[in-house]
């Protein structure tokens, strides 16, 4: 992130430098010693970076940073694996410092897809500060960006490390040429882009209700579930107007045990439809926590109780259309540990604690299309996004593929406190609107909500862990 993004075309030559210096002349044991530093300098890198996870839990966010380290070790020893092989003849070297960029893009590929996925450090999110910059991402993605670092990296060690600091001219002119080419035509595309679509009044309801201790049932200031809405209904109708299209409600806004094909039955939903009814041409988002029945096991998460028979609980995102019909979407990027245990066959002996990276509490059910959601009147799909999921490129771009016009997020960021998670959370939905074109309205509980449009920019956003409401327009 700001001021040291810059630096990343810099931070795999160490890696490369300490494989030049530990060799079997200076060290009895040089693959030992060389694996120590590289682990070191990637647990630095994972700390520095996410060391937040532990205010949500204290060993789940320790096993996060030192798994996470030890996983980037492994494309560091195949790439040395593969040098090796290939010989000492100047082709097979050059080949082989070319395999650590296959490597590295394909470990950041398989980490967006698998259980324990936590694709926060991909390289290419590091541009979320600077999205003037990477304006191509919307051909390319992060993982554009990745490749950018990777390659730039390799040609400042060949130019000023591989075998011992110099420094010449020339080198120096190509690589100034190789980082500031790119960002020369991302400048251009920020500056020619014109923003398309009708534009739509969205209102932004941030309620900051802490979900340690007022949240929840069972916390110890819990706040009975209708005093909740309550509240959520009297501070929207402080920005809502006969022109207001779109009102936001956060992530999981609405708790308790709201069983679907029966929202007509439950009286906090029934108010919630109520309140709706005096704006008729208003549609709601609402983060929900929802459950199905089911007769038999149905589907791999599926739970049992003596109570309620086979049921899957969902983290859902509950949108109520201008015609006052209904439709759910279930979060389907879920968070280790925390809403998905992990290749439960194998690490369910471990405490779902010890994966906990932030999130509501309890196994989740998914889904396996991307919903998108259309009123009557406005004809603009929404893309309902709920937290963790906003962090994938290629998931939030299947929403677009299916008909989205427009990017709402609805989250809870409070999990980690006031620290650069929250931060590094919002930052990161600038490159979504870039990669998709496409405006984005974020929700979240405590903060941060905002605008953003398809070029990035901020437009307006609110301050952390204070309750507010907002109203703008995007397209």
């Amino acid at each position: 992130m700001m001021p040291l993004t810059p630096l990343l075309f810099t931070v795999f030559v160490p890696l490369l430098v300490m494989e030049e210096h530990a060799t079997a002349e200076r060290y009895k044991r040089p693959r030992r010693v060389l694996n120590w530093y590289w682990y070191a300098t990637l647990l630095g890198w994972n700390l520095t970076t996410t060391w937040w996870v532990v205010n949500s839990t204290l060993i789940g966010g320790i096993f996060a940073n030192l798994a996470n380290a030890g996983l980037m070790m492994i494309p560091l020893a195949l790439y040395r694996f593969t040098r090796q092989k290939l010989g000492t003849d100047q082709k097979g070297q050059m080949l082989g410092y070319f395999s650590l960029v296959l490597y590295w893009m394909g470990f950041e590929h398989i980490h967006l897809s698998w259980d324990l996925s936590w694709p926060w450090l991909t390289l290419g999110n590091a541009f979320a500060e600077y999205p003037s910059w990477v304006q191509w991402y919307e051909w390319s993605g992060v993982f554009g960006g990745t490749l950018w670092v990777l390659l730039g990296n390799l040609l400042i060690y060949f130019a000023f490390f591989a075998g011992g600091w110099r420094f010449h001219v020339r080198p120096l002119i190509i690589t100034a040429l190789y980082i500031l080419l790119p960002i020369s035509l991302g400048l251009i595309l920020y500056a020619t882009h014109e923003e398309k679509g009708e534009a739509h009044e969205i209102v932004i309801l941030q309620p900051n209700i802490d979900p340690f201790t007022e949240k929840f049932i069972g916390t110890e200031n819990f706040i009975p579930y209708d005093q909740q809405v309550a509240r959520f209904i009297e501070m929207s109708k402080t920005q809502l107007t006969e022109n207001t299209d779109y009102l936001l409600w956060p992530e999981t806004a609405i708790d308790g045990p709201n069983e679907e094909g029966y929202f007509e039955r439950n009286p906090v939903l029934r108010t919630i439809e109520h309140f709706k009814k005096g704006y008729p041409e208003l549609s709601l988002l609402s983060g929900l926590t929802s459950y199905q029945r089911y007769a038999s096991k149905e589907t791999p998460t599926a739970r049992y109780s003596e109570d309620v028979g086979h049921y899957d609980v969902f983290n859902t995102a509950w949108f109520v259309g201008d015609n006052g019909h209904d439709t759910t979407y279930h979060k389907s990027k879920l968070v280790p540990g925390v809403e998905i245990m992990p290749y439960p066959q194998v690490l369910g002996f471990i405490s779902e604690t010890l994966f906990d990276l932030g999130g509501t509490s309890g196994g989740f059910g998914l889904q396996d299309e991307r919903t998108v959601f259309e009123d009557s009147e406005e004809n603009a799909g929404v893309a309902p996004s709920i937290c963790y999921e906003s962090i994938y490129g290629d998931y939030m771009a299947q929403f677009i593929r299916n008909g989205a016009e427009y990017i709402f997020i609805i989250t809870n960021d409070a999990w980690w406190g006031n620290t650069a998670g929250h931060k590094q959370h919002f930052a990161y939905a600038r490159l979504r609107a870039i990669e998709n074109r496409r405006s984005i309205a974020r929700c979240a509980n405590t903060g941060i909500s905002g605008f953003i449009n398809q070029r990035g920019d901020v437009l307006q956003r609110t301050t952390y862990w204070e309750p507010a409401v907002i109203r703008g327009s995007i397209q």
